[in-house]
């Protein structure tokens, strides 16, 4: 990628059956660079899946699913 783009995912994701939805840590980050990985629920399936690196300096592989541009400022 050429840009860094400023984004904010979900982590520790689970499944609420409350809202049919999931819950987990919503964190920000730059996403940095796109690539593909196995799905955890079928090792079979490739799923898109962006490289992160968030603002504690952590990098993390999370799903496309789970990431969102943020907002302007």
């Amino acid at each position: 990628m050429t840009e860094n783009i400023r984004i904010t995912c979900l982590l520790d994701r689970y499944w609420d059956p409350a809202t049919l939805d999931y819950a987990g840590s919503e964190k920000s980050g730059v996403l940095v660079d796109i690539s593909m990985q196995s799905a955890e629920e079928d090792s079979a399936k490739l799923i898109p899946v962006g490289i992160v690196v968030l603002d504690d300096n952590t990098f993390h592989s999370v799903p496309m699913e789970f990431i969102k541009k943020a907002a302007a400022n």
